[in-house]
């Protein structure tokens, strides 16, 4: 057996070895220099080998550190560089601009051209002053004679004059050369066009090229494509109603059987009294019979409640009537002109302002001699009823019996009366407000009123047509 020494030797030995494999000794650096000093020249060395050792400087690492690390380089390098230069410069027969020198850049000398002087003519400006001088008198000139002219209406029966042709030709005349064949062939007869000759040299401006126009997208289109409304026939129209009918009494059943409302009581009449209410019926007669009469008033009395209720009061009334007659007019407005040689009847007036209004139309009404010009702007069914209105239901050559007159030319000229269709078309926009009827003593002040309004040519119209119209009677 060992002894106890020998125990307490292996216990201190298998604890070292432990504690080593927990805690390992670092082994010794030998490469690290122990004995360190410094020299008479600052430098650090190894005392024993008396080697220059390098330690390495610490790198700062904060921004400001850095900044002024790089300011010190840069006043390190400064001086070099200065030197250098100098150095550079103070070498004879060399030029300094010669080490930045690009043979392949073009250099252009800065030389700047002397301009020479330029005299004017003797006379130029003063032509210049007498050609603006005599335009200007032209102008004038023409003013003055245009004002004139319109004052005494001549500027517009010269515009009847401009429709009439200056020259008439018969139709057994013939051109030398039509004037489609003339924009081809650029010459003034069909002499030079032979049998022999080449005809397609002779042709300008017609290529292989074929030229397809932009298609234009017109104002009065809408932006949005119109969509039809469906109609369903009369089977389709009972089919639906049977369905919505069954799916309310459905739901009706349903909250029924759930308890949400109670049921209703049995419907009733005299006629089904004792079918109905067998047992009550005969017990007490009087009583039932009340009690059934009471049951069909109650139900006559929900009815006309219910009528009531879904009656449209007289400002949704007029609404809705309105919302019929009005028409959307952003695309475009469509307008008419009419002429009437007579329109003093007050009735007729009453029925043209009054129509004009319930269709919700603007325009104006001139009176002018035997010049009206009835203007209205609208939609196309306002248009197509106003049109009607016109044309058809008054009857011009009749008057109401409270102006009725003896005198013979009268009567005469009430038998002329009618009214004419000038002109219809579309408009961008509105030129009028609601209709009013405008007097006017004289032609000058009529034009003058549409002109007022951006379309005296309206004006234009009705008189050249009343002044062709005079002419042919």
């Amino acid at each position: 057996m060992a002894s106890p020494q020998q125990r307490l030797a292996e216990l201190k030995g298998r604890i070292a070895s432990q504690l080593g494999q927990l805690l390992p000794v670092p082994a010794e650096d030998r490469d690290r220099p122990v004995h360190v000093t410094i020299d008479k020249e600052g430098r650090t060395i190894d005392s024993l080998t008396g080697e220059v050792l390098q330690i390495p400087s610490r790198t700062p690492t904060l921004k400001a550190n850095l900044r002024v690390q790089k300011k010190d380089v840069i006043k390190q390098e400064l001086p070099k560089t200065k030197q250098n230069k100098e150095v550079v410069i103070e070498h004879p027969g060399l030029d300094a601009s010669a080490l930045h020198f690009d043979a392949r850049i073009g250099t252009h000398p800065a030389v700047r051209n002397r301009r020479q002087l330029v005299f004017n003519k003797k006379g130029k400006y003063e032509e210049i002053a007498n050609r603006q001088r005599a335009k200007a008198k032209l102008e004038k000139l023409q003013q003055e004679i245009s004002q004139i002219a319109k004052k005494t209406g001549i500027a517009v029966e010269n515009k009847v004059t401009i429709i009439q042709p200056k020259k008439f030709f018969s139709e057994l005349d013939v051109p030398d050369v039509e004037w489609w064949d003339y924009v081809i062939l650029q010459q003034n007869n069909y002499s030079s066009i032979t049998p022999d000759a080449s005809i397609p040299s002779m042709l300008t401006g017609i290529t292989q090229l074929i030229e397809h126009p932009i298609q234009l997208k017109a104002p009065s289109e809408p932006n949005k494509p119109v969509l039809l409304p469906i109609h369903l026939t009369r089977h389709e129209q009972r089919k639906l109603r049977r369905q919505n009918r069954a799916e309310v009494l459905k739901e009706q059943q349903e909250k029924i059987r759930l308890g949400l409302m109670p049921p209703p009581e049995p419907k009733v009449k005299v006629s089904s009294m004792m079918r109905v209410l067998c047992s009550d019926a005969v017990q007490d007669p009087t009583k039932v019979e009340q009690y059934v009469r009471n049951q069909m008033a109650q139900r006559i009395r929900t009815h006309e409640e219910t009528n009531a209720a879904r009656k449209l009061s007289a400002e949704q009334r007029r609404e809705k009537k309105t919302k019929r007659t009005t028409e959307d007019t952003t695309n475009g407005v469509h307008a008419s002109v009419y002429r009437v040689r007579l329109l003093d009847d007050p009735a007729k007036r009453f029925k043209i302002e009054t129509n004009c209004k319930q269709l919700h139309m603007t325009g104006c009404v001139v009176l002018c001699k035997d010049i009206n010009i009835i203007v209205v702007e609208g939609g196309p069914k306002q248009q197509k009823k106003f049109r009607r209105l016109m044309l058809h239901r008054i009857k011009w050559s009749s008057s109401s019996k409270s102006h009725m007159d003896d005198d013979g030319s009268e009567e005469q000229n009430k038998e002329k009366n009618k009214c004419v269709l000038l002109w219809q078309g579309t408009v961008k926009e509105r030129s009028f407000g609601e209709i009013k009827f405008k007097s006017c003593p004289t032609e000058n002040f009529a034009r003058e009123h549409f002109r007022r309004h951006g379309v005296e040519h309206y004006w234009d119209i009705g008189h050249n047509d009343s002044v062709l119209d005079a002419s042919t009677d």
